[in-house]
């Protein structure tokens, strides 16, 4: 778990200095300067709209990260203390069911009720942690905060609020990925200071789903009670 909120500080770190070098790139005629050119060169227009429109891919990538990481580290709980599929909670239980849901419906008809009842048989083991081989449920690869949510929903973790800014970053990053905008075209009408609430209220919002996985962990919500 530690290491779960160490990294995720990492990497809000790496973009708090990166919002630190784009307000010096947002100098006005600023100059880049190195032993070979002491004089320096004016960094073009075009080259801090890049900058600024990469500021949406590193704000996505701690986004997408964080989520991973966090529901990986309720995997690690289960495996370190080598719980049983009975063990833990309905809702990581439908979890595990659904990780093979695709294997069974890819199946052939003649062979669906043996690899059904194989499953049903791992579910009976004793002493053997469910292997969910790192999927995360609900996680499409493009994430905004009702995908945030419903995670939280299908892990039973306590649902995090707002997070409209992710929806904002989430297209941009989707653009520039696919293609379907330059970075110039994405960045020319950025203001820094917008980049900078953006920033803010997305790590309101993340630190909100830390806070919650941390809170998950620690009252053992992953454990069946029943």
């Amino acid at each position: 778990m530690d290491h779960f909120r160490e990294e995720y500080e990492k990497r809000k770190a790496e973009i708090n200095e990166y919002l630190i070098l784009l307000d010096l790139l947002g100098k006005d005629q600023v100059k880049v300067t190195h032993l070979d050119n002491e004089e320096g060169v004016i960094v073009s227009s075009s080259a801090i709209q890049v900058s600024k429109a990469s500021f949406y891919l590193i704000l996505y990538n701690l986004a997408e990260a964080t989520i991973n990481a966090g529901i990986q580290s309720i995997y690690n709980r289960i495996s370190d203390e080598n719980l049983s599929f009975a063990d833990v909670g309905e809702s990581l239980q439908k979890v595990w069911w659904s990780s093979h849901s695709k294997s069974l419906t890819a199946c052939s008809s003649n062979t669906l009720i043996d690899n059904v009842y194989d499953l049903y048989q791992r579910c009976l083991e004793t002493g053997t942690s469910p292997d969910f081989r790192g999927f995360i449920s609900g996680v499409s690869g493009s994430i905004d905060a009702e995908g945030v949510r419903d995670v939280c929903k299908k892990y039973g973790i306590t649902v995090v609020s707002d997070g409209r800014d992710l929806q904002i970053v989430k297209n941009n990053r989707n653009w520039l990925s696919h293609g379907n905008k330059s970075f110039s075209d994405v960045g020319k009408d950025v203001v820094i200071g917008d980049l900078k609430d953006v920033r803010t209220r997305t790590f309101s919002f993340m630190d909100e789903y830390v806070e919650n996985v941390t809170l998950y962990l620690t009252s053992e919500t992953y454990k069946n009670v029943g």
